[in-house]
């Protein structure tokens, strides 16, 4: 019982109360707002948040068999079926989530999560560390064949930071909280433009440049809808019946994770978002300095790419990113070292001297 309670701590009550919150919130805005009144539409609002604590508690609970060879292996075959799924299906890009945008998401958490196992793993194990870097390889190929130009995007910032993560091993916990800054700095700056091209009487051109016209109406309609209900919204499941384009089934929802949420729960969802994007920052700094950079980066990715895309609707995707928090703030609790191992993680100078 003890355990488990460290396992929680205060950091963890606040973040379950928080998502709790926004699980009330969402079925309270159903209940009173406008959608079709049904359970479907609240379903991705409750699950979601119980999806993150489970891929949180999965990545703490992979970190503590980092040592274990099944860790590699699981990896390189995740990545190599998210290669085979782009590359042997009959709609290529779909396999295995049904959409490339959410396979490309799911392929960027991967690069981060075999970056965190590579900076768990021994030099000394030298099979370990070849097969996780070949799962980043190949989950790095999977985003590619998926042709997502906004994954190609955050996955060069999310392996650039992976790189010299494992590279470099930073220890000065400056690194940590400007991984939360610029982690939080470009997921507002990106929501921000999104809303402010939404908004607009006319989509800006370097919107038009940058999305489809599939988007553009979306993000118009959502805005639209917003506008109606600023604080509260309409409720889940109403962006659905106030756009033309949701008879298709790739379309009934807004493509912006931030739009979605405001239409459909207000300025009080966005805050909760918000507040969410920032704590899973938060968790990740809890870690070692190299697991935190990379977990804040990848979560980070993932808090971007949503504001131009649907992606976290996709269990897959919030449960992947919410195992590289969860290994990445675990880091900082407790030493990888081999169960039964008792040689204390200290630095050389400080061991005593042989006889």
């Amino acid at each position: 019982m003890g355990r488990l309670w460290r396992l929680v701590a205060w950091p963890g009550v606040l973040a379950l109360s928080l998502l709790g919150a926004w699980m009330a919130w969402s079925v309270a805005s159903a209940v009173v707002g406008d959608g079709d009144g049904g359970v479907r539409p609240v379903l991705p609002y409750v699950l979601c948040p119980l999806v993150l604590v489970a891929g949180v508690a999965t990545g703490a609970a992979l970190h503590r068999r980092a040592h274990s060879p099944a860790v590699p292996v699981a990896l390189v075959v995740t990545s190599t079926a998210l290669v085979l799924g782009a590359l042997l299906v009959v709609d290529p890009g779909k396999a295995p989530l049904g959409y490339p945008n959410a396979n490309a998401a799911l392929g960027v958490q991967l690069v981060a999560l075999s970056g965190l196992a590579l900076l768990a793993t021994p030099v000394e194990a030298a099979r370990g560390r070849v097969l996780l870097a070949l799962s980043a390889l190949a989950a790095a190929l999977a985003v590619g064949l998926n042709r997502s130009a906004a994954g190609m995007a955050v996955l060069l910032a999310v392996g650039l930071v992976t790189l010299l993560a494992v590279w470099c091993r930073p220890v000065s916990q400056g690194w940590r909280l400007a991984a939360v800054v610029v982690g939080a700095v470009a997921s507002v700056a990106a929501g921000g433009l999104i809303v402010a091209a939404a908004r607009e009487p006319v989509f800006p051109a370097w919107a038009r440049t940058a999305f489809d016209p599939a988007r553009e109406q979306l993000w118009e309609d959502a805005a639209a809808l917003w506008r109606q209900r600023p604080l509260t919204g309409s409720g889940p499941g109403s962006f659905a019946g106030a756009t033309s384009l949701a008879a298709d089934a790739d379309t009934v929802a807004a493509h912006s994770s931030v739009l979605q949420v405001a239409a459909e729960t207000g300025w009080v969802g966005v805050g909760f978002l918000a507040l969410t994007g920032l704590a899973g920052l938060l968790w990740a700094a809890r870690g070692r300095t190299p697991e935190a950079v990379v977990g804040a980066a990848a979560w980070a990715a993932l808090l971007v790419h949503s504001t131009a895309d649907h992606l976290v609707e996709f269990g897959p995707v919030v449960l992947l990113a919410g195992a590289v928090v969860g290994w990445a703030g675990a880091s900082g609790r407790s030493s990888t070292r081999p169960e039964g191992s008792e040689e204390l993680d200290v630095p050389e100078r400080e061991r005593p001297l042989p006889r």
